[in-house]
């Protein structure tokens, strides 16, 4: 295990150990290092973490906002987050009755400051600043992001994306 201020978590990993990341998750199992309700905190000091792992978690947490600003708290500056995320035109994102909340491209600037600055919301008074430093996407089909205007296509029907992968770079 990493020393106490320098940790990588992964959230939600449930059964799934990744070596070197303690496994946080509401589910008592043996791969579970932490048993919490992440929509209630997380049981960790502030900045003590380097690296975030949530890999389809954050669509079943009922406000992302809280969430993210708790994960400001624990995590260093220029910790990475490495986000996966059901795509708002997935069927995957609405069929499944566990998920309420959805992700756009544009979802994780909401937690830039710059962003909030620059679109003069001031309403938006949120304890955190996240830079999006990369934003890909899974697609249904596997050599489907060679289609010739995949974009122009992702922008009109649904199903032709599964999941967003986002890393996120703390800002403190």
């Amino acid at each position: 295990m990493e020393h106490k201020d320098n940790l990588r978590i992964n959230l939600g990993g449930g059964e799934e150990k990744i070596e070197g990341f303690i496994n946080i998750d509401r589910v008592s199992l043996p791969s579970v290092d932490i048993v919490a309700d992440i929509s209630k905190g997380i049981p960790l000091p502030d900045n003590s973490v380097i690296e975030v792992r949530a890999s389809y978690i954050l669509e079943h947490i009922p406000n992302t906002a809280d969430l993210m600003e708790e994960l400001y708290r624990v995590c260093k500056p220029n910790a990475k987050l490495n986000i996966k995320v059901p795509y708002f035109k997935s069927t995957a994102a609405f069929k499944d009755p566990t998920h309420v909340s959805f992700f756009t491209e544009r979802t994780f600037e909401y937690f830039d400051r710059d962003f909030i600055d620059a679109e003069k919301l001031p309403e938006y008074k949120l304890k955190m600043n996240f830079k999006v430093t990369r934003l890909s996407y899974n697609y249904y089909t596997r050599g489907t992001r060679f289609i010739p205007f995949v974009s122009l296509l992702r922008r009109f029907l649904w199903d032709i994306v599964k999941s967003l992968v986002v890393e996120l770079t703390v800002v403190k």
